[in-house]
């Protein structure tokens, strides 16, 4: 156990070293923060009622969603190849530590430094909400909740596949094909294109927003998403990062016998 914590620290502390990730992470926090906290026509309309906190909360954090996932899955995609291109993990491989653990603690490394300013750019947003007499202070709690509901499952699956694909794609090709695979899969209408973007594959929260939070819909509408239906939601997101995972461990047993 501590030798997986020690992996998943380092891990974690050289992400966050890194001084281009703190650069376009407040690069895009600052894109949302003045265009979220900019007035509008009217200070009424600027105020979230108590009765709607819910919904706006989560509103709010699937807006956030839309963008950083994407820079998440970018930022992450060069953390395990990194470990094959340098022979870093010809050394790792004479430590006590089994290939299952040391991907889990990369993954976990990798996964929370990506969240760390996430949580930070949120936090900070629904702080200056409140502090600006926009929202309750009961605002923050539907917040958090938002953020582990709606955020954590976005990013732990783009950050297990960013981890994968790049084993047998170009890093560049992979960032490519992922954008546009975020924007078609996840964000596009069916309606207007064919995508996947209605069913449980989707990745960019809407399933948990509608069917815990109501979404920005009218009082006398119906969610178009059920509780089970995100819970189902979020178990097939489950089963495919296990999938991505157990995909680099069979790649790098793989990789084993050929050396």
């Amino acid at each position: 156990m501590q030798q997986f914590l020690g992996m998943a620290g380092y891990e974690f502390k050289m992400c966050i070293k890194r001084a281009g990730f703190w650069i376009v992470y407040g690069l895009l926090a600052a894109f949302y923060l003045v265009t979220i906290m900019a007035p509008g026509k009217s200070s009424a309309v600027d105020v979230i009622d108590a009765s709607l906190i819910w919904q706006q909360a989560g509103q709010l954090v699937f807006t956030f969603n839309v963008f950083l996932p994407l820079l998440a899955g970018i930022l992450a995609a060069d953390r395990m190849q990194r470990d094959f291109r340098g022979g870093v993990r010809e050394l790792q491989r004479s430590a006590p530590l089994s290939n299952a653990r040391y991907i889990l603690a990369k993954y976990v490394g990798v996964l929370g430094s990506v969240l760390l300013p996430v949580f930070i750019i949120i936090a900070m947003d629904g702080i200056m909400i409140v502090a600006g007499g926009h929202a309750p202070v009961g605002f923050l709690w539907p917040l958090f909740l938002a953020f582990l509901s709606i955020t954590v499952p976005a990013h732990a699956f783009v950050v297990a596949f960013s981890l994968a694909c790049p084993l047998v794609l170009p890093l560049r090709v992979y960032q490519v094909l992922f954008t546009g695979y975020w924007f078609w899969g996840n964000l596009l209408s069916p309606q207007a294109f064919p995508t996947i973007s209605d069913t449980v594959l989707n990745a960019v929260g809407q399933f948990p927003l509608y069917a815990y939070f109501g979404g920005l819909r009218a009082p006398d509408t119906t969610a178009p998403y059920t509780p089970a239906q995100a819970i189902l939601n979020l178990a097939v997101l489950s089963g495919m990062i296990a999938l991505a995972l157990i995909g680099i461990n069979i790649y790098m047993r793989a990789q084993a016998k050929k050396a």
